[in-house]
């Protein structure tokens, strides 16, 4: 397998206790998507900021990326939670040969076209949907063999010529 690309910290290590774990991921994101904004292909990329009474005080938005599940019986998710860093690079570096960004059509009774950007190598993809002029971050997610193949069949049914030219 080839080195982590250059431009991706090192994943965390979530270690000890559920309390300090929780706390150390979302320090990574309130750095990198509350206290600065990220980009995606020169467009501001927003999160879920919603707080529901269930959330220990957290947005939606950070759930979404560290967890699995339904919202009422959400559970961590290890995999994800570990890569949080590499989120914002992978938003901002769209142009890396180590990506795969491309757009794929749900179909309008569903989710309408969703951008993936997808560290194919080292399991972890992130979803944004296009919202006039800005991104908005649905998702992002650790890649099992199932996730993969999924993933590969979007990425041969993706959109042409869309990825680039917003």
């Amino acid at each position: 397998m080839k080195g982590l690309p250059d431009f991706l910290p090192p994943t965390l290590q979530l270690e000890g206790a559920w309390d300090k774990i929780l706390e150390m991921i979302y320090s990574v994101f309130t750095t990198d998507f509350k206290q600065n904004t990220a980009r995606h292909c020169g467009l501001n990329v927003r999160y879920d900021d919603r707080i529901l009474p269930d959330g220990r005080g957290k947005e939606e938005g950070f759930w979404h990326v560290i967890s699995k599940g339904p919202a009422s019986q959400r559970s961590i998710d290890f995999r994800r939670g570990e890569r949080l860093p590499w989120a914002r690079p992978m938003m901002e570096n769209d142009q890396s040969t180590e990506l795969k960004v491309f757009d794929y059509d749900h179909g309008a009774r569903d989710r309408g076209i969703r951008r993936y950007i997808w560290l194919k190598d080292f399991n972890y993809a992130l979803v944004l949907q296009r919202k006039k002029n800005t991104f908005f971050w649905v998702t992002a997610f650790y890649t099992s063999r199932n996730g993969k193949k999924d993933l590969s069949r979007r990425y041969k049914g993706r959109l042409q010529n869309t990825a680039t030219a917003i």
